[in-house]
C-alpha cells in the first residue's frame, strides 16, 4: 500500500541530488537506505557505550576471591 507525503521543496531536491549522486533507483531506495543508518547509529550508540573500556575478565576478577 502506497502513500503520499508531503515534503519542502528544498527537501526534495536534497533527495533527487543524493538519488543522482549514489545511483539510487528511486527517491523510497533513498529513504530506506537513509533508515537503516539511522538505526545502525543508533544500535552502534547503545550497545558501544563501553567500547575500548572494557576489559576481559582475569582469575582476579573471580568473586569468591575478592575481600570483603
Amino acid at each position: 500500500m502506497e502513500k503520499t507525503i508531503k515534503v519542502k521543496e528544498t527537501t526534495l531536491e536534497m533527495l533527487k541530488r543524493l538519488k543522482e549522486e549514489n545511483n539510487f533507483s528511486s527517491i523510497y531506495d533513498i529513504i530506506m537506505y537513509l533508515i537503516k543508518l539511522y538505526r545502525e547509529e543508533k544500535l552502534r550508540k547503545m550497545f558501544g557505550v563501553d567500547k575500548g573500556k572494557i576489559t576481559p575478565f582475569t582469575r582476579d576478577d573471580k568473586i569468591e576471591d575478592r575481600d570483603g
